[in-house]
């Protein structure tokens, strides 16, 4: 567990449940890098957080996670701007277009897989030897959904990552036993990102077919974002898993769907249908 105020890096955290989580580390004090792939974004994104909380304790640096060295350029970075970094999470992810495997396009599969699964592995890669190097410090893998091994024959190349992802971050908890390094899994579960509710233009089949259910399982980001720090602050052990959505409260949410029913991707279309949004490039 990491006491006092810590320096956190997150990547792919200039929008969605990166951003949503690097607001609620600064909103405890702490100090935050994020990063995306486009300056804009990233600069953005500081001006935001500095305005909304009145913190100084937010930076930014470019980082594309299919490129070993801006990643290795971002754990530089943060380090000369911190001293040392406690917490490191690999959040930067992207979906594929909802089909099956064999109509989507050679480049889109590609992309998805170097981004989510070789992206995490880069990112931890050069965490693990850093936090080495300093002697402590946390590394947390974000999951989704395949990590269970679920079958989406309309994400494989989502759901391969993500069951790639648990694969790499058990092994890593095995590397990183009797080290000074811990690792951590991360699961939020459906979170209203634009992964999960496009903007309109991008609304296709595959998300009203399935929005009953999204209404159901998904939760805003900033119901889940709160839990997942709160955790993270006081994780103690080597290999702790994060997950908000478990077996127990997803078998919960079905039963109480029965007699109440949840608005949440309407909601979500609402705020990004009326709203302007941060973004101004496929960012992550």
């Amino acid at each position: 567990m990491v006491t006092g105020s810590i320096n956190t890096v997150i990547t792919g955290s200039t929008r969605g449940i990166g951003l949503g989580l690097a607001r609620e580390y600064l909103r405890r004090g702490h100090s935050v890098m994020i990063s995306g792939r486009n300056q804009q974004t990233c600069d953005q994104a500081v001006t935001l957080l500095q305005a909304e909380l009145a913190t100084n304790r937010v930076f930014a640096q470019v980082c594309d996670v299919t490129d070993i060295g801006s990643v290795e350029a971002l754990w530089d970075s943060a380090s000369a701007t911190f001293g040392r970094i406690d917490h490191w999470i690999n959040n930067a992810g992207r979906n594929n277009p909802k089909a099956q495997l064999d109509k989507i396009d050679w480049p889109e599969i590609e992309s998805t897989i170097d981004t989510n699964l070789l992206g995490v592995i880069r990112g931890s890669v050069v965490a693990y030897r850093g936090m080495l190097r300093q002697g402590s410090g946390w590394i947390f893998n974000m999951e989704g959904f395949g990590a269970e091994g679920m079958i989406g024959l309309e994400q494989v190349p989502y759901g391969v990552t993500k069951y790639g992802v648990r694969y790499v971050t058990k092994a890593l908890v095995k590397t990183a036993a009797g080290s000074p390094v811990c690792i951590g899994y991360l699961s939020p579960g459906m979170v209203t990102t634009e992964m999960a509710v496009p903007q309109a233009d991008r609304r296709d089949e595959f998300f009203f077919k399935n929005r009953k259910v999204l209404n159901i399982l998904a939760d805003h980001v900033e119901t889940v974002t709160p839990w997942l720090v709160e955790r993270m602050l006081v994780a103690r052990k080597n290999g702790t898993a994060i997950r908000w959505m478990g077996f127990a409260r997803a078998a919960g949410r079905f039963m109480l769907s029965l007699v109440y029913k949840r608005h949440v991707i309407e909601e979500a279309m609402s705020r990004q249908d009326n709203q302007p949004t941060l973004e101004t490039s496929n960012d992550v």
